[in-house]
């Protein structure tokens, strides 16, 4: 594909008019759509942070599908008898889920080949209110391991937009992840989180992208994220966030992290407490609005927002080759409900739209656009399953010679066999895989499978 051709296509995707709370979550073991701090904590109104806290849970599920509850329970093993429903009372929940994807390419690529990658999510909620009469603090803290194997997209197909999870190497990899604490100001108009924390969780960030199984898209569809040390998760690192929100419909936020090229190392299990050589520090500002009902009001829900962010840390200059200390990027993005079947908005089509610009004299893609639909409940009585088609296209720094764009188109579709279990059979074919046109277009099959424990 031409960079032209590239960019007319990035260009036809503003006509997605820009998506309801996501089907899919950007941490597979937190349900961020379900958040209502209401139903567990004492965070109060929804100024707070969906990561922070945990999904909602309906109590009295015995041993959930060991009860014989296998349709209706929330989690494989309910309320352990009782023992989460007192724990939750008292200010404690856990939750525990597991997120594994197969891909290969029969079709495409530098060669062919197959892959799984597993990822199993351990996390602590804690209510400090309850706990230790501590008003509206909370803390969290959760620990991931991934499953060996092979990474398809750089084993095989050799693409910029990873087509499934990435444990950093080949190898399993255990890691601590969150310690992050938060506490609500001002009247509840504000929130301050420290600690490990993530970056990609708070900022440029849409939960209707992460109904694609990209790697790319989910998470943080920005060409900053491609290029420099954006942390995402399960990569956790010291840092801090400061968030207003003073009504419904709009809130700012600013947060500084630390970072390093060797932050997505897994070899160090989450534990690099200190400030390695080279090191930077990330800063981000983002302003966004609230649309319907996001906004607290009524009528199609919907997001959007706009932010920036300038890098410290060390790095390459493509043209000379030499170290240089610097870099920025801007981003724009939205998500919209477009049609709704019902006053509830549950069920309907909606999209979203990501674009954002980085300079291409340290960033390898310094242009990307990402966009898609998402229809649920389009199959009678299946409400919580989705159809979605996502698009996407990245377009290299003209610095960097033999490189043009890459294109990524996917579809997939979520069914919800219980509140519980998923399974997302999923295809995506990529266009000159890392912008070369050496490199056969590459068609890619497989699926995802979810289960909260």
């Amino acid at each position: 594909m031409s960079r032209r051709a590239g960019l007319v296509w990035a260009t036809a995707l503003l006509s997605l008019a820009l998506v309801p709370r996501a089907q899919a979550d950007i941490n597979p073991w937190v349900a961020s759509n379900l958040y209502n701090p209401e139903k567990w904590d004492t965070a109060g109104p929804y100024t707070a942070t969906p990561w922070l806290h945990p999904p909602t849970r309906t109590p009295g599920q015995g041993w959930g599908v060991f009860s014989g509850n296998w349709r209706t329970t929330d989690s494989l093993t309910g309320s352990w008898g009782g023992a989460r429903d007192t724990l939750a009372e008292e200010g404690v929940q856990m939750v525990v889920a597991h997120f594994g994807q197969y891909v290969a390419n029969p079709v495409g690529g530098e060669r062919q080949g197959s892959a799984w990658k597993g990822s199993l999510g351990a996390s602590a909620f804690f209510d400090l209110q309850r706990l230790a009469g501590w008003d509206r603090a909370y803390f969290t803290t959760s620990f991931s391991y991934r499953t060996p194997g092979d990474n398809l997209s750089a084993d095989d197909i050799g693409n910029k937009f990873w087509v499934q999870l990435n444990a950093g190497n080949d190898g399993d990899s255990a890691q601590l992840v969150h310690l992050a604490f938060g506490k609500e100001l001002f009247g509840n108009t504000s929130e301050l989180v420290l600690g490990r924390i993530i970056a990609g969780e708070d900022f440029a960030t849409l939960q209707q992208a992460c109904t694609s199984l990209n790697v790319g898209i989910c998470g943080n569809p920005i060409a900053g994220a491609q290029s420099i040390t954006f942390p995402s998760y399960p990569s956790a690192t010291w840092g801090g966030r400061f968030k207003v929100k003073p009504g419904d419909r709009w809130y700012a936020q600013t947060g500084t992290y630390l970072v390093y090229p060797d932050l997505f190392n897994t070899g160090n299990n989450g534990v690099e407490f200190g400030a390695p050589s080279g090191s930077g520090v990330l800063a981000l500002g983002e302003v966004g609005y609230l649309a319907g009902k996001d906004g607290g009001a009524t009528g199609l829900p919907g997001q959007y927002k706009v932010g920036g962010y300038y890098d410290t840390e060390r790095l390459t200059d493509f043209d000379s080759g030499k170290s240089k200390r610097g870099t920025w990027g801007v981003y724009g993005m939205a998500q919209q409900m477009l049609y709704s079947e019902n006053d509830r908005y549950s069920e309907g089509l909606s999209s979203f739209l990501a674009l954002s610009y980085a300079p291409p004299d340290v960033n390898a893609m310094q242009f990307m656009a990402a966009g898609g639909l998402s229809y649920q409940g389009l199959v009678p009585n299946r409400p919580e399953d989705s159809l979605s088609l996502i698009g996407a296209y990245g377009l290299f720094s003209d610095d960097l010679s033999g490189q043009d764009g890459e294109t990524l188109l996917e579809l997939n579709y979520r069914a919800q066999i219980a509140p519980w279990i998923y399974v997302q059979p999923d295809m995506q074919y990529i266009i000159d895989p890392d912008g070369r046109s050496d490199i056969d277009d590459a068609l890619v099959l497989g699926f995802a499978l979810g289960v909260v424990f």
